[in-house]
Protein backbone atom coordinates (compact mmCIF):
# COMPACT_ATOMS: atom_id res chain seq x y z
CA UNK A 1 0.00 0.00 0.00
CA UNK A 2 1.34 3.37 -0.96
CA UNK A 3 1.04 6.54 1.01
CA UNK A 4 0.64 10.06 -0.26
CA UNK A 5 3.14 12.77 0.62
CA UNK A 6 0.45 14.38 2.72
CA UNK A 7 0.28 11.47 5.21
CA UNK A 8 3.91 11.66 6.49
CA UNK A 9 3.61 15.40 6.48
CA UNK A 10 0.62 15.21 8.78
CA UNK A 11 2.54 12.80 11.04
CA UNK A 12 5.41 15.27 11.28
CA UNK A 13 2.99 18.00 12.21
CA UNK A 14 1.26 15.91 14.93
CA UNK A 15 4.56 14.73 16.43
CA UNK A 16 6.07 18.20 16.47
CA UNK A 17 2.96 19.86 17.84
CA UNK A 18 2.63 17.25 20.62
CA UNK A 19 6.23 17.70 21.75
CA UNK A 20 5.93 21.46 21.71
CA UNK A 21 2.72 21.29 23.77
CA UNK A 22 4.33 19.05 26.40
CA UNK A 23 7.45 21.16 26.84
CA UNK A 24 5.44 24.35 26.77
CA UNK A 25 3.17 23.06 29.53
CA UNK A 26 6.19 22.08 31.64
CA UNK A 27 7.74 25.51 31.18
CA UNK A 28 4.49 27.27 32.01
CA UNK A 29 3.99 25.07 35.09
CA UNK A 30 7.51 25.78 36.38
CA UNK A 31 7.11 29.51 35.95
CA UNK A 32 3.69 29.41 37.60
CA UNK A 33 5.07 27.44 40.55
CA UNK A 34 7.84 30.00 41.04
CA UNK A 35 5.36 32.88 40.94
CA UNK A 36 2.87 31.19 43.30
CA UNK A 37 5.46 30.09 45.87
CA UNK A 38 7.05 33.54 45.87
CA UNK A 39 3.66 35.15 46.37
CA UNK A 40 2.78 32.87 49.25
CA UNK A 41 6.09 33.52 50.95
CA UNK A 42 5.64 37.27 50.65
CA UNK A 43 2.08 37.02 51.94
CA UNK A 44 3.18 35.01 54.94
CA UNK A 45 6.20 37.23 55.56
CA UNK A 46 8.56 34.28 55.48
CA UNK A 47 11.43 33.32 53.20
CA UNK A 48 11.26 30.37 50.86
CA UNK A 49 13.62 27.48 51.55
CA UNK A 50 16.70 27.77 49.32
CA UNK A 51 15.99 24.53 47.50
CA UNK A 52 12.56 25.69 46.29
CA UNK A 53 13.63 28.50 43.93
CA UNK A 54 16.67 26.50 42.87
CA UNK A 55 14.60 23.46 42.06
CA UNK A 56 11.86 25.39 40.28
CA UNK A 57 14.47 27.45 38.39
CA UNK A 58 16.22 24.31 37.22
CA UNK A 59 12.90 22.84 36.13
CA UNK A 60 12.08 26.02 34.23
CA UNK A 61 15.50 25.99 32.54
CA UNK A 62 15.08 22.38 31.47
CA UNK A 63 11.59 23.09 30.20
CA UNK A 64 12.84 26.16 28.30
CA UNK A 65 15.65 24.18 26.66
CA UNK A 66 13.23 21.42 25.70
CA UNK A 67 10.81 23.95 24.25
CA UNK A 68 13.53 25.62 22.17
CA UNK A 69 14.78 22.25 20.89
CA UNK A 70 11.28 21.17 19.97
CA UNK A 71 10.62 24.43 18.16
CA UNK A 72 13.77 23.86 16.09
CA UNK A 73 12.73 20.30 15.31
CA UNK A 74 9.26 21.44 14.38
CA UNK A 75 10.63 24.05 11.98
CA UNK A 76 12.75 21.42 10.27
CA UNK A 77 9.80 19.07 10.09
CA UNK A 78 7.64 21.79 8.60
CA UNK A 79 10.30 22.39 5.94
CA UNK A 80 10.46 18.67 5.19
CA UNK A 81 6.69 18.43 5.11
CA UNK A 82 6.51 21.37 2.71
CA UNK A 83 8.89 19.63 0.35
CA UNK A 84 6.91 16.42 0.57
CA UNK A 85 3.63 18.22 0.05
CA UNK A 86 5.08 19.77 -3.09
CA UNK A 87 6.30 16.41 -4.35
CA UNK A 88 3.09 15.74 -6.18
CA UNK A 89 3.42 18.94 -8.19
CA UNK A 90 7.16 18.64 -8.72
CA UNK A 91 6.97 16.77 -12.03
CA UNK A 92 4.68 19.38 -13.50
CA UNK A 93 6.85 22.19 -12.24
CA UNK A 94 9.97 20.53 -13.62
CA UNK A 95 8.29 20.11 -16.98
CA UNK A 96 7.34 23.77 -17.01
CA UNK A 97 10.87 24.77 -16.04
CA UNK A 98 12.33 22.49 -18.69
CA UNK A 99 10.03 23.91 -21.34
CA UNK A 100 10.95 27.47 -20.40
CA UNK A 101 14.63 26.53 -20.38
CA UNK A 102 14.31 25.00 -23.85
CA UNK A 103 12.63 28.15 -25.12
CA UNK A 104 15.38 30.32 -23.68
CA UNK A 105 18.07 28.03 -25.07
CA UNK A 106 16.35 28.16 -28.45
CA UNK A 107 16.39 31.95 -28.41
CA UNK A 108 20.05 32.02 -27.45
CA UNK A 109 20.89 29.46 -30.13
CA UNK A 110 19.17 31.54 -32.81
CA UNK A 111 20.98 34.64 -31.61
CA UNK A 112 24.32 32.84 -31.63
CA UNK A 113 23.66 31.58 -35.16
CA UNK A 114 22.74 35.08 -36.27
CA UNK A 115 25.87 36.55 -34.72
CA UNK A 116 27.97 33.95 -36.53
CA UNK A 117 26.80 35.52 -39.80
CA UNK A 118 27.38 39.16 -38.81
CA UNK A 119 30.54 41.24 -39.01
CA UNK A 120 30.91 42.69 -35.48
CA UNK A 121 32.28 46.06 -36.63
CA UNK A 122 29.98 47.05 -39.48
CA UNK A 123 26.89 44.97 -38.77
CA UNK A 124 26.96 43.67 -42.34
CA UNK A 125 26.76 40.01 -43.16
CA UNK A 126 30.13 38.28 -43.20
CA UNK A 127 31.64 35.98 -45.83
CA UNK A 128 29.88 32.93 -44.42
CA UNK A 129 26.53 34.66 -44.72
CA UNK A 130 27.39 35.94 -48.22
CA UNK A 131 28.27 32.42 -49.36
CA UNK A 132 24.89 31.15 -48.17
CA UNK A 133 23.00 33.99 -49.84
CA UNK A 134 25.09 33.62 -53.01
CA UNK A 135 24.13 29.95 -53.33
CA UNK A 136 20.48 30.92 -53.05
CA UNK A 137 20.86 33.58 -55.72
CA UNK A 138 22.94 31.26 -57.93
CA UNK A 139 20.06 28.78 -57.90
CA UNK A 140 17.57 31.52 -58.68
CA UNK A 141 19.67 32.91 -61.54
CA UNK A 142 20.15 29.40 -62.97
CA UNK A 143 16.46 28.64 -62.70
CA UNK A 144 15.23 31.94 -64.13
CA UNK A 145 18.07 32.55 -66.56
CA UNK A 146 18.73 35.97 -65.00
CA UNK A 147 22.00 37.83 -64.57
CA UNK A 148 23.90 38.02 -61.31
CA UNK A 149 26.98 40.17 -60.70
CA UNK A 150 29.43 40.73 -57.88
CA UNK A 151 30.99 44.07 -57.01
CA UNK A 152 34.18 43.71 -54.99
CA UNK A 153 35.53 46.78 -53.19
CA UNK A 154 38.93 46.71 -51.51
CA UNK A 155 40.64 49.09 -49.08
CA UNK A 156 44.28 49.40 -50.10
CA UNK A 157 46.79 49.61 -47.26
CA UNK A 158 44.28 48.25 -44.78
CA UNK A 159 46.90 46.57 -42.58
CA UNK A 160 48.72 49.87 -42.07
CA UNK A 161 45.47 51.62 -41.19
CA UNK A 162 44.61 48.89 -38.71
CA UNK A 163 47.79 49.61 -36.71
CA UNK A 164 47.15 53.36 -36.56
CA UNK A 165 45.39 54.95 -33.56
CA UNK A 166 44.62 51.56 -32.02
CA UNK A 167 42.62 50.70 -35.12
CA UNK A 168 40.23 53.66 -34.77
CA UNK A 169 41.07 55.01 -38.23
CA UNK A 170 40.50 51.66 -39.91
CA UNK A 171 37.23 51.16 -38.04
CA UNK A 172 36.00 54.60 -39.07
CA UNK A 173 36.73 53.78 -42.71
CA UNK A 174 35.06 50.37 -42.44
CA UNK A 175 31.89 51.95 -41.07
CA UNK A 176 32.00 54.64 -43.76
CA UNK A 177 32.25 52.05 -46.54
CA UNK A 178 29.52 49.89 -45.01
CA UNK A 179 27.12 52.82 -44.59
CA UNK A 180 27.78 53.99 -48.15
CA UNK A 181 27.14 50.55 -49.58
CA UNK A 182 23.91 50.08 -47.63
CA UNK A 183 22.56 53.46 -48.69
CA UNK A 184 23.70 53.18 -52.31
CA UNK A 185 22.42 49.82 -53.52
CA UNK A 186 18.86 48.54 -53.83
CA UNK A 187 17.12 47.01 -50.80
CA UNK A 188 17.14 43.50 -52.28
CA UNK A 189 20.84 43.52 -53.26
CA UNK A 190 23.14 41.60 -50.93
CA UNK A 191 25.86 43.57 -49.09
CA UNK A 192 28.54 41.88 -46.98
CA UNK A 193 32.05 42.18 -45.63
CA UNK A 194 34.10 39.54 -47.41
CA UNK A 195 37.37 40.03 -45.49
CA UNK A 196 38.88 42.74 -43.26
CA UNK A 197 39.81 44.80 -46.34
CA UNK A 198 37.09 43.69 -48.78
CA UNK A 199 33.40 44.39 -49.20
CA UNK A 200 31.09 42.67 -51.65
CA UNK A 201 27.74 43.43 -53.24
CA UNK A 202 25.66 40.88 -55.12
CA UNK A 203 23.61 42.73 -57.72
CA UNK A 204 20.54 40.69 -58.58
CA UNK A 205 19.50 40.78 -62.22
CA UNK A 206 22.40 43.05 -63.21
CA UNK A 207 24.58 42.13 -66.23
CA UNK A 208 28.25 43.11 -66.42
CA UNK A 209 27.83 46.57 -68.05
CA UNK A 210 25.25 47.62 -65.46
CA UNK A 211 27.33 46.25 -62.60
CA UNK A 212 30.46 48.03 -63.86
CA UNK A 213 28.64 51.35 -64.05
CA UNK A 214 27.26 50.91 -60.53
CA UNK A 215 30.72 49.93 -59.26
CA UNK A 216 32.30 53.16 -60.53
CA UNK A 217 29.55 55.29 -59.03
CA UNK A 218 29.84 53.37 -55.78
CA UNK A 219 33.59 54.03 -55.62
CA UNK A 220 33.03 57.74 -56.22
CA UNK A 221 30.46 57.82 -53.42
CA UNK A 222 32.90 56.20 -50.99
CA UNK A 223 35.70 58.64 -51.91
CA UNK A 224 33.46 61.72 -51.92
CA UNK A 225 33.15 62.07 -48.15
CA UNK A 226 36.04 60.41 -46.31
CA UNK A 227 35.86 60.03 -42.52
CA UNK A 228 37.34 62.93 -40.52
CA UNK A 229 39.94 60.68 -38.91
CA UNK A 230 41.51 60.08 -42.30
CA UNK A 231 41.99 63.75 -43.06
CA UNK A 232 43.49 64.03 -46.53
CA UNK A 233 45.02 60.56 -46.48
CA UNK A 234 42.14 58.60 -47.98
CA UNK A 235 43.51 55.27 -49.23
CA UNK A 236 42.89 53.98 -52.70
CA UNK A 237 39.62 52.07 -53.07
CA UNK A 238 39.75 49.85 -56.17
CA UNK A 239 36.40 48.41 -57.26
CA UNK A 240 35.70 45.70 -59.78
CA UNK A 241 32.50 44.12 -61.11
CA UNK A 242 32.16 40.65 -62.61
CA UNK A 243 29.10 38.80 -63.86
CA UNK A 244 28.48 35.21 -62.90
CA UNK A 245 29.20 32.70 -65.65
CA UNK A 246 26.77 29.92 -66.37
CA UNK A 247 29.26 27.24 -65.32
CA UNK A 248 30.07 28.86 -61.97
CA UNK A 249 28.25 26.96 -59.27
CA UNK A 250 29.59 28.50 -56.05
CA UNK A 251 30.51 31.87 -54.64
CA UNK A 252 34.23 31.13 -54.24
CA UNK A 253 34.64 30.77 -58.00
CA UNK A 254 33.04 34.15 -58.59
CA UNK A 255 35.07 35.77 -55.80
CA UNK A 256 38.36 34.36 -57.14
CA UNK A 257 37.63 35.77 -60.57
CA UNK A 258 36.72 39.15 -59.09
CA UNK A 259 39.98 39.27 -57.14
CA UNK A 260 41.96 38.36 -60.24
CA UNK A 261 40.21 41.09 -62.22
CA UNK A 262 40.92 43.61 -59.46
CA UNK A 263 44.64 42.74 -59.49
CA UNK A 264 44.74 42.97 -63.28
CA UNK A 265 43.02 46.37 -63.31
CA UNK A 266 45.32 47.64 -60.56
CA UNK A 267 48.45 46.56 -62.50
CA UNK A 268 47.23 48.24 -65.67
CA UNK A 269 46.66 51.64 -64.00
Amino acid sequence: MTTSPQEPAKGYARHGAGGLKAWGSALAGSIAAIVVSSGLAMGMGTALPAWVPLGLGAAAAVALAGTARTIGQLLRQIETASRMLGEGDRDGDLLDDARKAREEIGKYRLEVERLQDVDPVTGLGNRRWLQIRAMQEFSRAQREGSALSLILLKIEGYNELATRDDGNTAEALELHVADTLKSFVRPYDVVARVSPSEFGVLLLGAPAPTATSIAHRLRNAVLARPPLLLGQSMPDIPVVAVERKADETNFDELLTRARSAEVSDHQNT
